[in-house]
């Protein structure tokens, strides 16, 4: 056998060597790692299960991008939701610097005059049930009135009567100019708000009570200085509608908005800034039915928000009713 040239010799060295990891390393380390890696469940060896991770990785990360979309479209829309129902809050409610946003801590006791028996327990029947669906407070049967709708065809004679036999039946804290402007309002329905500071025992202070014979109602002053807690309670709330300018109305769109400006004080002539009964009176082709779920949901809101952080309270209100809208679809 020929020695051949050492170059010669050094290629058929290299040449056996590359046989020998080819040969005999391969099969080894083969060995190793079938042996090192274990079975799953179905007796297969993890190496199979390995060689199919990087599928699953993919629609790992495919899966959990479109999660993050869902997220990021979902935090999108509460955003967005969330300044509509700022507007909406803002247009609707009267808003104090210091206090909180009035409501009724004491049980509602309404009574409707001036309108026939059957639209009267049906405006009734249905302040009832939207202040059920709020959890306001509802009083008996028998009770003494603090929330008073009253339809008349003169209002403003009705009301100059009804103050001289009772002095004391507006609150006069912002002095003479609001009660003379209620009085001269050429509005459909206008309401009258009295309300009264929350001790810090969560009682309402009582008015004093006159008696109003005309009418057969009893009305009072309310206070101006309010508590440290800047709570604010509804005391009595008057509603006047005329039934000149609301004859085209049905009587449960009439029911609906006086069961909103009755359980909630609101800004008069408001032009709501989201869908409400609200609008009733703006001008629009289609006016609303009813309440709508904005409207529950800023009542229901309301009543379930605490008073006593008035800063606090505008917020938490917002965020309430955003979650319930969100929860119902028909309401966006």
């Amino acid at each position: 056998m020929r020695a051949g040239t050492p170059i010669e010799r050094q290629r058929r060295f290299r040449a056996k060597v590359a046989g020998c990891i080819v040969g005999c390393c391969l099969p080894l380390l083969a060995t190793l790692l079938t042996t090192a890696a274990p079975a799953n469940g179905n007796g297969a060896a993890a190496g199979a299960v390995l060689g199919r991770s990087p599928q699953h990785a993919t629609a790992s990360a495919d899966g959990g991008s479109s999660l993050g979309t869902v997220t990021i479209e979902g935090a999108r829309e509460r955003r967005r939701l969330y300044r509509h129902v700022s507007r909406y809050v803002a247009s609707v409610m009267v808003g104090y610097t210091f206090d909180s946003l009035p409501r009724w801590d004491q049980p509602i006791c309404p009574l409707v005059a001036g309108l026939s028996r059957q639209q009267g327990e049906y405006i009734l029947a249905r302040i009832t049930r939207v202040a059920t669906a709020a959890h306001a407070p509802l009083a008996g049967e028998h009770c003494r009135p603090n929330l008073y709708v009253v339809a008349t065809a003169a209002p403003d004679l009705l009301l100059r009567k009804w103050w001289a036999r009772d002095r004391l039946m507006f609150n006069l804290c912002n002095g003479m100019g609001g009660v003379r402007k209620f009085i001269g309002s050429k509005r459909p329905i206008r309401v009258w708000y009295n309300t009264m500071p929350i001790s810090s025992s969560n009682d309402a202070t009582p008015p004093v009570d006159l008696d109003a014979p005309a009418l057969g109602l009893s009305l009072g002053p309310t206070h101006c200085i309010t508590t440290n807690t800047g709570a604010l309670a509804l005391g009595q709330v008057i509603v006047v509608v005329d039934t000149r300018q609301t004859l085209t109305l049905d009587i449960g769109q009439l029911a609906d908005y006086v069961s909103l400006v009755g359980l909630a004080q609101v800004q008069p002539g408001t032009v709501p800034a989201g869908p409400s009964i609200l609008g009733l009176f703006a001008g629009n082709k289609d006016p609303p039915r009813g309440l709508s779920a904005w409207d529950h949901a800023l009542l229901y809101a309301l009543y379930h928000t605490p008073q006593s952080d008035p800063l606090l309270q505008v917020a938490r209100i917002r965020n309430s009713m955003v979650s319930q809208i969100l929860q119902s679809p028909r309401a966006r």
